[in-house]
């Protein structure tokens, strides 16, 4: 039993056998001529599980079908790679009783869930940019490892032309226990494709010796594109603080979600509802005047329209114009039913208020894709944006019983170079307006930069390097600037280290090794924080406001795999404050990294992202 445990946990799979059905069928010649063409050897290079080129993608998503702009799109044909029944590893043993294992617990997803994710339709004239959407699309669904779209003509004179869309499945059943410190242990149990049919259904645990009860579970199930419409559903309910929570004590709470993105740029209509119950709960025995008794609701609603000109100009060489207008309005309503007794609160009491939004939103923006490598995923495509955003937010904020008007604009571009190396420049503005007295105003701007991918041996090195700078004036009922984890100082996590200035300075560098341990593929990562946070009448950049962090951290995945990476990490501070050590570790066994490919967001303030 306990080699079964550990086969469930680090399964690797390689995919090479393809399952249809029946009405998706392709003639013995365009079999034939897809086999041999040179499009065939890149599909088989980048949808298998072990690749014949191991080498990084830079090329433009819309690239490989501008030759066949405007053709008819005859017949969409659907090819799945199925799951494969064999594993890599050298123990016979693993090889039989994992492959046995694997096809009791696998369903591969079904032909019509795929078609039913489909944008591009028969009879209508191919659109590069759309078939590149349907393809990231495929690619970014939880369940998918990889996706490709081939075109397949009959000649190069034919009017019109077939589509092959071929997906390959992650392995979707997956069971994970580790532990998250000496008397703390953390396990899920999850089928991410329930049925083959996209709809997931997982249960999260954790065991604490310092828990009233031990034993603490959260359970979800999630229904991806309900009925082709492309909403996703979720119903959530949990006793371990793990969905969105607003207090630092551990929460209880129920959650129910649907949410429809911008799947591709003129895709028209895009929004969420979430309604959550969440309240705490002194499972660790706290005495009474350290625990935080409260209990909260959301109620957020939200809701975009994009619109614009389909076409630059007419015929296939001038391509299509995605420069798009969007506008969105929010409504969210956060109302505590039960507040923590005052006496005891700290400086951040501030997070325990009633809050209500209703804020507008302006966009301009136009956002393209590179596919590549090696960015934040182990080998798989992924899919890096570039482009701009430019957004107007206003509306109407209530909190502590204030209302106030907010202002702000976002403006954002990202680029990528052909060698691989692409930027993203950030800048953001927002104050509140009460009685013609700006308050809480703050200004952000960032330029982050991610290196091409260097190749050393058999190794692969990817350097990631992020400057950033923020400023509050006149705070007033908003937190101050902190330096805490992804604002400052990665796993720093000081109560009331709060400023009106912050600058600080990430790197990180990643080693995809070609060293495998059972499938998961290894790699180092090194990071280093600098940061200053100061007062705002005072110099920044000296010595009392400086922090430093240091971090080192092995990571590993399978992408054959529905979980997400695993992570050992060690940090070092050498200024601590509050009690932190100056040294410490952590195990994640879910950590999700993973490009941001949004093209829009819910409206929102610079404090409330």
């Amino acid at each position: 039993m306990k080699r079964i445990g550990i086969l469930l946990l680090l399964f690797s799979f390689q995919g090479s056998v393809f399952s249809q059905d029946q009405q998706d069928t392709i003639s013995p010649s365009k079999k034939n001529a897809l086999l041999n063409s040179r499009a065939s050897q890149k599909l088989m290079e980048t949808i298998q599980h072990k690749p014949l080129s191991d080498s990084a993608i830079n090329i433009k998503s819309e690239a490989p079908f501008l030759p066949y702009e405007g053709k008819i799109i005859r017949k969409i044909i659907i090819n799945r790679i199925g799951f494969e029944r064999n594993v890599i590893d050298t123990t016979r043993w693993i090889r039989s009783t994992a492959a046995k294992i694997g096809n009791r617990l696998h369903n591969d997803t079904k032909t019509w869930v795929i078609r039913n994710n489909l944008f591009l339709r028969e009879g209508k004239p191919l659109n590069p940019y759309r078939v590149a959407d349907n393809e990231r699309y495929l690619r970014n669904l939880e369940f998918i490892l990889d996706s490709r779209i081939f075109v397949l003509p009959d000649s190069e004179e034919s009017d019109s032309v077939d589509l092959l869309v071929m997906t390959r499945d992650v392995f979707s059943f997956g069971v994970a226990v580790a532990p998250y410190s000496t008397h703390e242990y953390r396990f899920r149990l999850q089928e991410a494709n329930l049925g083959g049919m996209g709809q997931k259904l997982r249960m999260t645990g954790v065991y604490d010796y310092d828990r009233s009860p031990k034993t603490g579970y959260e359970f979800l199930y999630q229904k991806w594109n309900l009925f082709g419409s492309f909403i996703n559903a979720s119903i959530a309910y949990t006793e371990i603080n793990s969905g969105r929570s607003i207090g630092n004590e551990n929460e209880y709470g129920y959650l129910f979600r649907l949410d429809r993105p911008l799947y591709h740029p003129h895709a028209r209509w895009t929004g969420a509802l979430e309604l959550s119950r969440n309240w705490s709960k002194n499972n660790f025995n706290t005495e009474e005047k350290s625990f935080y008794d409260y209990e909260y609701t959301i109620k957020d609603l939200w809701a975009g329209y994009s619109f614009g000109l389909k076409k630059l100009l007419p015929g296939p060489a001038h391509g299509e114009n995605r420069n798009r207008t969007f506008i969105a309005l929010r409504t969210f309503d956060q109302e505590f039913t039960r507040l923590p007794d005052k006496t005891f609160l700290p400086n951040d009491s501030m997070i325990y208020v009633n809050r209500s939004d209703v804020l507008g939103q302006l966009s301009f923006f136009k956002q393209n894709f590179y596919k590549t490598r090696y960015v934040l995923g182990f080998g798989r495509t992924e899919d890096i944006p570039y482009g701009y955003r430019m957004s107007f937010t206003g509306g109407w904020e209530k909190e502590r019983g204030i209302q106030r008007a907010y202002t702000g604009a976002e403006v954002m571009v990202s680029t990528v170079n052909k060698s691989g190396t692409f930027y993203t420049y950030t800048l953001k503005l927002g104050n509140y307006i009460r009685e013609d007295l700006i308050e809480d105003a703050l200004a952000q701007i960032s330029v982050s930069r991610y290196s091409r991918i260097y190749q050393f041996d058999k190794s692969k090195v990817r350097h990631f390097a992020e400057v950033s700078f923020a400023s509050q004036l006149n705070q007033t009922l908003k937190r101050g600037l902190d330096i805490n984890d992804v604002n400052g100082l990665l796993g720093f996590k000081p109560d009331s280290l709060l400023g009106s200035k912050r600058l600080r300075l990430r790197t990180e560098t990643v080693i995809f090794t070609p060293w495998k341990v059972l499938g998961f593929h290894l790699a180092p990562v090194t990071n280093i924080d600098l940061a200053f946070l100061g007062q705002e009448y005072q110099r920044l950049m000296k010595k009392d406001n400086f922090y430093s962090g240091f971090a080192a951290a092995l990571r590993a995945r399978n992408e054959n795999l529905i979980f997400n990476t695993l992570e050992a990490r060690v940090y070092y501070y050498p200024k601590t404050t509050e009690g932190i050590d100056n040294l410490r570790a952590e195990f994640k066994i879910n950590l999700r990294i993973k490009y941001p490919t949004q093209l829009v967001t819910a409206p929102a303030t610079v404090y409330n992202p």
